[in-house]
């Protein structure tokens, strides 16, 4: 059986979700933000209704890792399976091909899953030029990013169909079962507050109470000669079960949980990618989706255009730079990288800590993509257009946390994300943003924009990275979270 608790209660995007903001502690491990606010929208299909549709795959070795790391079966053989049994990749027309040059190795998707990707019927000018950019700068262009080298910058496919309609978790899985006498989703504000836990030594969880809007809590049980597998979410699960008495004994026992499982990894491990921005002014007649706000016409063209699925409207992402360490350091840097490697993070675990090392010169390392409006900076023109580039950091060694200090379940959890505490983390992603204004500097981006816009150009860079005082000074300032949240919870039998 399965037991979906959906809270449905706002409206968000068109579509109904509830929007919960959570609490995160202060500092943000070594940015200058003090606080900041997670938006946690609780929505039938979870993230696949609120993401950006960019369909990528990481690298194999990345997937192996988890088996190397005491997973037995979670390697890339597996998961690449998997992901091509979920997958129905829509092939682009030929019209498309010839005019935005979309490339896809058929053989390395899926073509019966319920879950449909393809390519967008529209391609601004500044992703395509952001291919040819890369190439200027030695990139490899590659045509086959989904067979478990995503090395080098590629046509990224994203999760719609050809008529451009965002596909989601529900509307692959759930709704075509919905139906079935063994499937039970709960609407309007029911949540899930504890878990019934019996047992000592070896102990066994049976069932979970959920409280519904007129306050009755009632017990659901669950029998299976199988697994069950609990999943609220990667800041409602570890609450749930810290709440449960599962969980680290020092954060339990002051609260007076009882504590039926001691597990300290339970809410820790908090990871998420860090991102800085770069903006930058299109030239004249160039525009990007800000002409919308200030071109009515513009605008009602292509609200027609969609009906028909075409145009500006039909685009979700189209281009991707997956970039590894050997095309953003130099020899030189590289050398300073293997030096600030050689220390561990304190919060961070030896065995992950050497797991993700590994990878750092095999794998790629910083992800630039665009996003096609003004996405950053204190000031924007009237009347004209902008593009953002997004540079992500893959890898980051910091680890924050995510626990309860409370025994409520209407208290929510405080989050420490503790991003850049690593010094690795600070100085790659001051690197790599630094390197992001290299792409602005080929032909192929200096035909289309007129300058920076963001940060201002007042401090360069590359004299942050190097100056020890000011090393961080904007990676720090300008950085934000990729809200990727991963795993703060073990997977354990109970």
């Amino acid at each position: 059986m399965l037991v979906t608790i959906a809270n449905l209660l706002a409206l968000v995007g068109g579509v109904q979700s509830t929007l919960i903001d959570l609490r995160a502690t202060t500092p943000l491990g070594k940015s200058v933000l003090q606080s900041t606010t997670f938006e946690n929208v609780e929505i039938l299909g979870g993230d696949s209704a609120v993401n950006g549709l960019v369909w990528v795959r990481g690298a194999r070795e990345e997937y192996d890792a988890f088996a190397d790391l005491g997973n037995p079966g979670w390697n890339w053989d597996n998961f690449y399976s998997a992901m091509k049994k979920a997958e129905n990749l829509e092939r682009p027309s030929q019209e498309l091909t010839d005019e935005f040059g979309f490339v896809v190795e058929p053989s390395s998707l899926g073509s019966a899953g319920p879950l449909n990707v393809s390519f967008p019927a529209f391609l601004p000018l500044q992703h395509q030029k952001f291919i040819n950019a890369s190439i200027e700068l030695g990139h490899d262009f590659n045509s086959d990013a989904y067979n478990g080298s995503n090395k080098g910058v590629f046509y990224s496919l994203s999760s719609e169909v050809n008529s451009s309609v965002r596909v989601t978790a529900e509307f692959a899985y759930a709704d075509p079962v919905i139906a079935r006498e063994n499937l039970v989703i709960l609407y309007n504000g029911a949540l899930a507050t504890s878990l019934n836990i019996t047992g000592t030594g070896i102990v066994q969880a049976s069932g979970v109470y959920v409280r519904f809007p007129d306050d009755t809590i009632q017990y659901a049980s669950v029998k299976s000669t199988g697994e069950v597998i609990l999943s609220a979410g990667t800041i409602r699960t570890p609450q749930l079960l810290e709440l449960s008495g599962v969980g680290d004994k020092n954060i339990l026992n002051p609260l007076k949980i009882d504590v039926k499982v001691d597990l300290p990894g339970v809410g820790a491990n908090y990871m998420d990618h860090t991102i800085t921005i770069l903006t930058y002014l299109l030239k004249e007649p160039y525009e990007s989706f800000d002409a919308l706000s200030y071109d009515l016409a513009l605008k009602a063209e292509q609200e027609k255009l969609y009906k028909e699925g075409k145009g500006w409207f039909t685009f979700a992402n189209g281009v991707v730079n997956m970039s590894p360490v050997d095309n953003i350091l130099s020899l030189e840097e590289i050398a300073i990288a293997n030096q600030i490697l050689e220390t561990k993070p304190p919060t961070v675990q030896q065995d992950l800590f050497e797991s993700i090392k590994s990878m750092i010169f095999k794998v790629p390392q910083a992800e630039y993509l665009l996003f096609n409006s003004f996405s950053g900076g204190p000031v924007k023109e009237a009347n004209r257009s902008y593009v953002s580039m997004a540079v992500t950091h893959l890898h980051p060694l910091s680890r924050g946390s995510i626990h309860i200090d409370s025994s409520s379940i209407d208290d929510l959890p405080l989050i420490n994300p503790n991003v850049l505490e690593s010094d690795w983390d600070r100085w790659f992603l001051a690197k790599a943003t630094a390197y992001g204004r290299k792409f602005f500097n080929t032909q192929s981006f200096q035909a289309i924009f007129e300058k920076e816009v963001f940060p201002t150009g007042e401090v360069p860079l590359v004299q942050c990275s190097r100056s020890k005082s000011r090393q961080m000074r904007f990676p720090a300032a300008n950085v934000s979270t990729d809200t990727q949240w991963e795993a703060v919870c073990l997977l354990v039998r109970i």
